[in-house]
């Protein structure tokens, strides 16, 4: 029920500090809560272009039919369905945007590819250590060992992941840092590195900040996640 209350009240901007706080951390430990707010934003979303289509359908047809005598009798529809149009839009544009739903929504957690797992593989490196935790969901303990890994060896791709595990306890002003740091190096992994800087700016609610990379992500179709993107700096 709590719950409920929660989502309920976020959709409708009327969360207490406390309440929003309560929100935040549900979304970023709970995952049922999570996709029930993404399900829910979807489904507001679908609601509202489905009405704004109907109602713009129902303008034409009122223009239409009207003859010209019955125009001056008639302004006021036209006036309230306009403004009634507008409202829409107005707030699907306020809610929908809303940076910590959108986030939510976009990201997921980076997979390894920069030192896969096997089964057999020797897990006594320190290396090895830090993406088993990694894979593990032990960030704190990976975000220690890629920092350190970093300094001794400058494998630039370590900061990539350091940023992620900043991301996933909560540390953005960090991830965010690191993200640019590694950006710096333009390894093989600068693409990804754009796309969770931009995410990392829009949990951070730096809107302004996450348009100027979604859109250097967008001026070039090959760049990583091209089309998440496009939709990403639309529904901004």
């Amino acid at each position: 029920m709590e719950s409920e209350v929660l989502i309920t009240k976020y959709f409708l901007n009327q969360l207490s500090p406390e309440e929003q706080n309560r929100f935040d951390a549900l979304m970023s430990t709970d995952p049922d809560f999570k996709e029930q707010v993404i399900f829910e934003q979807k489904l507001k979303k679908s609601i509202f272009q489905d009405e704004h289509t109907n109602l713009k359908k129902q303008l034409v047809e009122i223009e239409s039919n009207l003859v010209p005598r019955k125009r001056k009798t008639n302004w006021y529809l036209m006036a309230a369905s306009i403004i009634f149009l507008v409202s829409i839009g107005f707030y699907w544009n306020h809610y929908s945007s809303k940076p910590e739903v959108l986030y939510a929504e976009y990201y997921s957690v980076a997979s390894n590819t920069s030192h896969p797992i096997t089964r057999n593989q020797n897990n006594s490196d320190e290396l090895t250590k830090a993406f088993v935790a990694y894979e593990s969901e032990a960030y704190d303990q990976a975000q220690e060992l890629f920092n350190k890994l970093f300094k001794r060896t400058n494998n630039s791709e370590l900061l990539f992941y350091e940023g992620i595990c900043y991301l996933e306890i909560g540390q953005t002003d960090a991830a965010i840092e690191t993200f640019i740091n590694h950006i710096d190096f333009n390894d093989k992994l600068l693409g990804k590195s754009k796309w969770y800087l931009a995410l990392a700016y829009l949990k951070n609610n730096s809107k302004s900040e996450a348009h100027v990379i979604l859109d250097e992500i967008i001026s070039v179709s090959s760049n990583y996640n091209y089309e998440k993107a496009k939709q990403l700096r639309s529904d901004l």
